[in-house]
C-alpha cells in the first residue's frame, strides 16, 4: 500500500502541513513495508504544530483523544469559535508566542507563557467571543 493510500483511507489529506511532518519523519525510518495499524498509532500518539498557520472559515476543533497535541509558535485562526480539548490520559499544550483567534476572542501565549490542559480540560473561545476554560 502506498503512502498515498494509507493516508486517504485513514481520511487525510497530505497536503495537510500539520500531519505532513509526522508522516514524513515516519517514513524516514528503515522499514520498507508499512500498515495502517502503524501509521495510526503514529499520528495519534502525538501531534507537534510547530510555526503553523492554521485557518478555517468557521470552526476548528483539536481534540486529544489518542495522544498529546503541542501547538507551539502557531497560528490558529477561525472566524466563529476554537475549542482545544484533552481526554483522560492526553493533554494539550499552547505555548510559544502561539495565538488562538476568532472574530470576537483572542488568545495569546507571549514568548515564555504557555496554556496546558489535561484529564478532560477544555478550553472555548465560542461565538459570541466568550472564553471558557473548564476541566
Amino acid at each position: 500500500m502506498t503512502l498515498e493510500q494509507l493516508l486517504l483511507e485513514l481520511g487525510i489529506n497530505l497536503s495537510s502541513s500539520v500531519i505532513y511532518d509526522v508522516v514524513k519523519g515516519f517514513f524516514t525510518k528503515e522499514k520498507t513495508a508499512y500498515t495502517k495499524e502503524e501509521l495510526t498509532t503514529e499520528i495519534s500518539s502525538r501531534l507537534n504544530i510547530e510555526n503553523a498557520s492554521i485557518k478555517a472559515n468557521n470552526i476548528i476543533d483539536f481534540l486529544a483523544q489518542n495522544g498529546d497535541i503541542n501547538i507551539s509558535g502557531s497560528q490558529i485562526y477561525a472566524s466563529e469559535s476554537i475549542t482545544i480539548n484533552s481526554s483522560q490520559g492526553t493533554k494539550f499544550t499552547l505555548k510559544n508566542n502561539s495565538t488562538s483567534k476568532t472574530n470576537k476572542s483572542s488568545i495569546e501565549t507571549g514568548h515564555v507563557g504557555q496554556i496546558i490542559g489535561q484529564d478532560g480540560a477544555k478550553i472555548e473561545q465560542d461565538r459570541d467571543g466568550n472564553i471558557k476554560l473548564s476541566t
